[in-house]
């Protein structure tokens, strides 16, 4: 992996040497039609709704004091967070850090990099329905850390967050097809970015927030 930088404010991946652009695991996904109905369900409020939940579970994760969080009205979902956080022992080596691949020109922010139970995880905060494209966008993160075909045995996880505070769901996806599909979206003629084309899910991260 190189050096990215991710501003928030555009939703944009650049080089940190020469400040090029760089296209996002969302990017990709968004350009190959695989979003579905999620796009078009991505509003102000899920955006707002999806950065809370993951300030809040940040929080947790770094031992701040979560109470205003815990009271507001998504605080079912960090409940939710932290009972699967107290049963399943999750050992965090990197906190929604942005990466890049300079092998598969892609740049993403995985929610979760770590182990459970010693085993190397690769895991994503989901607030809203599952999605058969959730499976391709952890398989980009699985590449963006390791180039190599099929890249290190990370298990890719996508946690679902339930909005009523109980235990979230851990779903655990095991297709090497994904790696397929993602691979194929990082073809060469898929690398250019242009005006209208970024990411404006929060943070690259949260684009399934749809009807619950």
């Amino acid at each position: 992996m190189a050096a990215i930088h991710f501003d928030p404010e555009t939703h944009r991946y650049t080089k940190i040497n020469d400040g090029t652009e760089v296209l996002s695991a969302t990017q990709r996904i968004r350009r190959a039609g695989l979003l579905g109905p999620a796009a078009q369900f991505y509003t102000a409020e899920s955006a707002y709704r999806g950065i809370t939940i993951h300030r809040g579970c940040d929080h947790h994760d770094h031992g701040r004091d979560t109470a205003a969080f815990l009271k507001s009205e998504y605080g079912g979902y960090l409940t939710s967070y932290i009972r699967w956080c107290d049963v399943m022992e999750p050992v965090w080596t990197a906190i929604e850090t942005p990466q890049y691949s300079p092998h598969y020109q892609t740049a993403g922010t995985p929610d979760r990099i770590g182990t459970i139970g010693r085993l190397p995880v690769i895991l994503d905060l989901k607030s809203g329905a599952k999605a058969r494209w959730h499976g391709v966008q952890l398989s980009l993160y699985a590449l963006i850390q390791d180039s190599d075909i099929p890249p290190r045995n990370f298990r890719r996880i996508a946690l679902y967050l339930r909005s009523n505070g109980r235990m979230a769901q851990s779903v655990e996806y095991t297709s090497n097809y994904d790696y397929i599909q993602a691979l194929a979206l990082c073809a060469p003629s898929q690398e250019t970015p242009d005006a209208t084309d970024h990411d404006d899910l929060p943070n690259d991260r949260d684009g399934d927030d749809g009807p619950q």
